[in-house]
């Protein structure tokens, strides 16, 4: 077993984590090579052999940001305070530029105004709803041609668009100033893409999409903008506000979580769950049990960290301090068993005793 300080390349060591105010990460791993798939990744993006390499974060509310707050301010702006926000921020200092223009699903919000205030680089979207369960939460569905609009923070010339796929699905188009890319699902029913636009003028003009068509229902899992002569490190964010280790490990459709967790094919993928199955009484088979879709999927194309997270030390959202204890030891074997890196949120906190956490209160999941 050796330890680390937790530094994922490009310079993201301890140290810059204490700059930004986050915690400092307690990390162990019982090989060397448990972020080899990461590492040559990062090589390949550093040498100009490739030109991109993807991150994912799996995970409930302590991924997606929201939770530290009361009535509806623990989700207004939480995209900000976001890992993956933190983490690009992160990298960017670093020297690895992070591609971190894009969102995924509905992050398990209530409505679709919920949605745009989690993230406000999304606007638009009227009468657009929640679709079946994909990366990031319920798709964002359109059953009309109202158009949604994403605000890039930095020049763009490419897009890809991640989609339930399938003959049966409407075209859609992607319209940025002038320029109009329409493309079309296709192939069987029930799949799940990644589309690809391509626009002549770089700028940060905001992007469009609207359903084509006069029927059928587009449903949009994500959205990553970036700019092709820049390479750089993907980061998405497949958190969902509220929930257990089921919903990730979704394996029901191609579009569902740990099944389109494969075809968006990560570098690294890092998992964070078990607040919200601890605090709902769910089983620790259950939860490791779908703890280990989750990897097997995410190993099919790199790298993963599992993190045991900060949960309330007072009952019943943390349970006993015996029964949190053995959860986190079965988490630890885990993933020494299948050569993940582990990251110890609650002794990097100093404990239980140091710091509480809000238990998330229970909400109407936006879907059909």
């Amino acid at each position: 077993m050796t330890r680390s300080s937790g530094s994922i390349g490009g310079g993201v060591t301890a140290a810059a984590l204490a700059r930004v105010g986050a915690p400092v990460p307690v990390v162990e791993t019982a090989s060397p090579t448990a972020l080899l798939g990461w590492a040559a990744a990062r090589g390949r993006l550093r040498s100009g052999l490739a030109d991109s390499a993807r991150i994912a974060f799996v995970g409930d509310s302590k991924t997606v940001g929201a939770g530290a707050g009361s009535g509806t301010s623990f989700t207004v702006g939480a995209f900000a305070r976001s890992r993956p926000a933190r983490v690009a921020a992160l990298l960017a200092t670093g020297g690895l530029a992070p591609r971190s223009d894009g969102f995924f699903g509905c992050a398990g919000l209530a409505s679709i105004a919920d949605v745009l205030a989690y993230d406000p680089r999304r606007s638009g979207f009227s009468g657009w709803g929640g679709g079946g369960n994909s990366l990031g939460g319920a798709m964002m569905s359109a059953g009309t041609a109202n158009a949604g609009q994403f605000q890039p923070g930095s020049a763009i010339d490419r897009c890809s668009v991640f989609i339930r796929n399938g003959s049966d699905r409407p075209p859609f188009t992607l319209t940025k100033g002038t320029e109009s890319v329409t493309l079309t699902p296709s192939g069987p029913s029930g799949g799940f893409a990644r589309l690809e636009a391509t626009f002549a003028t770089r700028d940060a003009a905001p992007v469009s999409i609207a359903r084509g068509g006069s029927s059928g229902t587009l449903q949009l899992a994500g959205l990553i903008a970036w700019d092709s002569t820049r390479p750089g490190v993907e980061i998405a964010n497949f958190g969902v506000y509220g929930v257990t280790s089921a919903y990730q490990a979704d394996m029901a459709g191609a579009w569902s979580p740990a099944a389109a967790l494969a075809t968006y094919a990560p570098h690294l993928t890092v998992v964070n769950l078990g607040t919200n199955d601890i605090a709902q009484g769910q089983p620790l088979a259950t939860w490791l049990a779908n703890l280990r879709t989750i990897v097997q999927q995410a190993r099919l194309s790199g790298s993963v960290i599992l993190t045991w997270p900060a949960v309330a030390g007072v009952s019943p959202a943390g349970g006993s301090d015996a029964n949190r204890s053995q959860w986190r030891s079965a988490l630890r074997s885990f993933a020494f068993d299948n050569g993940c890196l582990f990251i110890d949120e609650e002794a990097l906190l100093g404990g239980t005793g140091r710091r509480r956490f809000l238990r998330q209160p229970s909400r109407n999941r936006l879907g059909v």
